[in-house]
């Protein structure tokens, strides 16, 4: 079986060896963010996108990382070039490094883990969604949101999902307004536009929303980022779902079809843009 390399705070080890010490914060507490970036053909994509989002993120939650946006783009070409794989995904995660005591002290700079691993297999068809009130889940909500390393909310909800036969959970809020999945943004298409939660409801500014918003507006689409009621789903003509490991796949849930034209047409530029990058 082939061992991946990973990076371990200045460390590069094969994966069996990749350990995470006891008292890293990321462990202890949660305490720390991460961000998945993909590559095809040995190249990041919309790395920058991903590394401004990482540093607001740390601003917010007062990590001081002592490596600049250039140097942590550097190491993640340098995981990509000891690796084998031509395509796949890099999980960056900086915790507020080790802790001594209690209570926590923390005793050193910010520390740094990449992690490597080959993308999942795309299912061929449209997958299933299923909605969850997401106050019935411990689902940290900020505003801007941050890709913090405590998801046992969204995992909680995956794993509900997944009993249900379920590809993905879709939470809506207190107000009965669809906020996002549990690892992946949500869309929605009626009359030729394109509807996305809003993210001043604390919704994650996905790097693949992103682009897909981007590639919308070059298709001539309308966009409307805004508030959903729970109960306009049923009146929706499609729905997708996106992230950085899957880029857009169809959805659908119980008693609700689609055609997908739109999404299709949306989903095919999308891939010429992620294979040419």
């Amino acid at each position: 079986m082939h061992e991946y390399i990973h990076y371990l705070n200045g460390i590069w080890k094969k994966a069996s060896l990749a350990k995470i010490p006891f008292n890293d914060a990321g462990f202890l507490l949660g305490d720390g963010l991460f961000e998945t970036i993909r590559f095809d053909n040995k190249r990041l994509f919309q790395p920058i996108k991903h590394l401004e989002r990482l540093f607001t993120s740390l601003n917010i939650i007062h990590i001081n990382l002592q490596y600049s946006k250039k140097e942590i783009e550097n190491l993640l070409n340098e995981i990509i070039k000891k690796n084998t794989l031509e395509s796949g995904l890099l999980r960056l995660m900086i915790t507020r490094g080790d802790v001594k005591g209690a209570p926590w002290k923390y005793d050193g700079p910010a520390s740094i883990y990449i992690s490597i691993r080959p993308l999942s297999l795309e299912p061929n068809s449209p997958v299933k969604v299923v909605f969850y009130s997401e106050l019935e889940y411990p689902i940290i909500r900020y505003t801007p949101a941050i890709k913090s390393m405590n998801y046992i909310g969204n995992m909680l909800a995956k794993k509900d999902a997944e009993e249900e036969k379920a590809f993905e959970p879709v939470f809506y809020n207190g107000d009965n307004f669809i906020t996002e999945c549990a690892i992946r943004n949500i869309f929605f298409i009626k009359d030729k536009t394109i509807l996305t939660p809003s993210k001043q409801l604390g919704v994650l500014p996905g790097v693949m929303r992103d682009t897909i918003l981007s590639i919308s507006k070059d298709l001539q689409f309308n966009i409307n980022e805004t508030n959903i009621p729970l109960n306009s789903i049923k009146n929706m003509d499609e729905a997708f779902i996106s992230s950085t490991g899957i880029g857009l796949l169809p959805c659908y849930w119980d008693n609700w079809k689609s055609d997908f034209v739109i999404t299709s047409k949306i989903k095919e530029h999308l891939n010429q843009l992620i294979n040419n990058y």
